[in-house]
């Protein structure tokens, strides 16, 4: 065999694992990631900032349903004074130890109250990261204006470099039984962030569609979950001067569709839910008070399995093999070609 059918054979038996290599390669790329990613804290249907020992969440009247669902967690020294009446299916945590700062009543608590929780803080502070992160972006200029109801298509926001479309958004306009969509294809997470002169006032619906028009929670869908659409209010800092978040969408018996589905991020403003029917997360709160009351009906929502990325340590080493893999072809094919040439 002459030196060109050497060279023609070699390229063959390297060409496999470079294939693989170009798959190892793509899996790391930007393409894989899924955006920004709520970790621990997507256990929590409030993660309240609890600056101080003067700062209290309160939580009263739990709804349509009398049932919360998903964990409480108060960062900092914060308090919490649970009313009721209603049954919160989950734990409470206190990021710091037992002084006193629970007061329950009325409430039936289908878990436990825990105190010196570290874990508490450092999803706080995780959150409050990502807020500035995020808030420093560039986005597509948006007006949330519902009045005629309003969809909005989340490949049309800016992409960023950790695979987000995001969006700026100077202005909120909603009211009660108007609706905001968000359609997409559930590839891309999607980032609103807001910054309004004085309250961002959420009154309406935010309602999740796929590209289908297969709404959230119905057979078939595969848009994004409430997990990967975040409303980041990121003005303000160190727990102050930032815009004030207030939702009401008349989520009551008397109107079963009003319903809101997201995650609300405001670590620098004050934070009011009342009579709201949500399925999400609401983290921030400054070191004010804040009120999740007279009839809000709060659901964690399902993690959706995400598709995981090779850590770097991994793939290097899974590269590291794949590349021996191919020159050891190659020598094993070089000597069976040298063994059968002519001499």
């Amino acid at each position: 065999m002459n030196r060109s059918t050497m060279g023609l054979t070699r390229r063959f038996a390297l060409r496999v694992p470079a294939l693989a290599v170009l798959g190892l390669l793509a899996l790391a790329s930007p393409q894989a990631q899924a955006g920004f990613a709520l970790g621990d804290a997507a256990n929590y249907i409030i993660l309240y900032e609890g600056g101080n020992s003067a700062s209290q969440l309160s939580i009263n009247n739990f709804g349509t349903t009398g049932i919360w669902i998903g964990d409480i967690g108060i960062a900092g020294v914060g308090r919490l004074a649970a009313t009721g009446p209603g049954t919160l299916n989950g734990d409470i945590n206190f990021s710091a130890l037992n002084t006193g700062q629970a007061s329950i009543s009325n409430t039936t608590v289908n878990g436990t109250v825990n105190y010196g929780v570290a874990q508490v803080q450092l999803d706080m502070s995780d959150l409050n990261s990502l807020s500035s992160l995020l808030g420093a972006e560039l986005g597509t200029a948006l007006a949330i204006n519902t009045s005629s109801d309003q969809t909005v298509l989340t490949s049309t926001g800016m992409l960023d470099a950790g695979g987000n479309r995001v969006f700026t958004v100077a202005s909120v306009n909603t009211g009660n039984g108007e609706n905001l969509i968000i359609r997409s294809d559930g590839t891309q997470n999607v980032v609103f962030n807001v910054n309004t002169p004085g309250d961002a006032q959420f009154h309406g619906n935010i309602l999740l569609q796929d590209l289908a028009g297969i709404a959230y929670g119905d057979a078939g869908y595969t848009g994004l979950s409430p997990n990967q659409v975040l409303f980041n209010l990121y003005a303000g800092a160190a727990l102050g001067g930032g815009d004030t978040l207030s939702a009401n969408n008349n989520g009551n018996n008397a109107h079963p569709a009003n319903i809101i589905y997201g995650t609300f991020l405001d670590p620098n403003g004050a934070i009011s839910f009342v009579n709201t029917r949500f399925v999400g997360h609401i983290f921030g709160g400054d070191s004010v008070n804040m009120q999740i009351v007279s009839g809000d009906t709060l659901t964690l929502p399902a993690i959706p399995p995400r598709q995981t990325v090779p850590e770097p340590s991994t793939l290097a080493t899974a590269l590291l093999g794949l590349a021996l893999l191919g020159l050891a072809r190659v020598r094993r094919t070089d000597r069976r070609i040298l063994g059968r040439a002519p001499h």
